[in-house]
């Protein structure tokens, strides 16, 4: 995706729709917890810290700064299933098992120019053109990330886990787009059984893998560079 500059400090977030989450189904299974310490970090090298050879004479690289990033919730559907929204936004989002770990820092300001936004299924197609979300799909797009609110009642078929860990994920994922990370080309999990990456996508398929709300430790290593902008425009699909 096309991404614009951002600067590291002050920064703004609201969620709304690009880089579709496409909501990954799969079937019941048990909530899965915090990855397995084995595949949090991919190797004992501080995060953001490049690898030295014991005899190195060059310093570490520092590790990127700490970036601010401001956010704002709307509810624009008002029922049970959906008052608890802004509350599970927040506390996923301050969660230490999420982007935090990549050196971000998401803070709730009614102010900002980023925005989460819950909405029936018509409002969120709206939202995320010119991505087409076919009136079941969540997704970023630019400076808004756009949560369908059927998903976020009832999940998918294919999704394994249960519902509290499908909100978490579908957060976690399409807040992910807003800084930055895409979908990867490789499978969901290396070795079916294992926790699967948080940026695949995992309302649709999972392949075997873990259901799994959290970034694992190579996205977090990833996105702790900060090379990507925040909030990206629309870039057409491949193919």
């Amino acid at each position: 995706m096309t991404r614009r500059a951002v600067a590291l400090t002050g920064l703004v977030l609201v969620l709304l729709a690009s880089g579709c989450e496409a909501d990954r189904p799969a079937a019941r299974q048990p909530r899965v917890g915090p990855e397995p310490s084995s595949a949090a970090t991919p190797t004992a090298v501080p995060l953001g810290i490049a690898p030295t050879s014991r005899h190195s004479s060059a310093p570490p690289a520092r590790p990127a700064p700490v970036l601010t990033v401001r956010y704002r919730v709307e509810v624009r559907v008002d029922d049970m299933t959906t008052r608890s929204f802004p509350g599970v936004v927040h506390r996923t989002l301050a969660d230490s098992r999420g982007w935090r770990r990549a050196r971000f820092e998401l803070v709730s300001d009614a102010h900002a120019t980023y925005t989460i936004v819950i909405a029936e299924a018509s409002e969120v197609d709206r939202l995320c053109l010119p991505y087409d979300t076919f009136g079941k799909y969540s997704c970023q797009n630019g400076p808004v990330v756009a949560i369908n609110a059927d998903r976020w009642r009832s999940a998918t078929p294919e999704w394994t886990g249960d519902l509290a860990t499908y909100r978490q994920m579908l957060i976690n994922h399409e807040v992910g787009h807003l800084l930055g990370q895409h979908h990867p080309e490789s499978p969901q999990c290396k070795v079916p059984g294992q926790a699967a990456l948080l940026m695949s996508q995992q309302s649709t398929e999972l392949g075997g893998c873990l259901p799994n709300p959290w970034p694992r430790g190579e996205e977090i290593a990833r996105a702790a560079r900060h090379d990507e902008p925040l909030a990206p425009p629309y870039s057409p699909p491949p193919g």
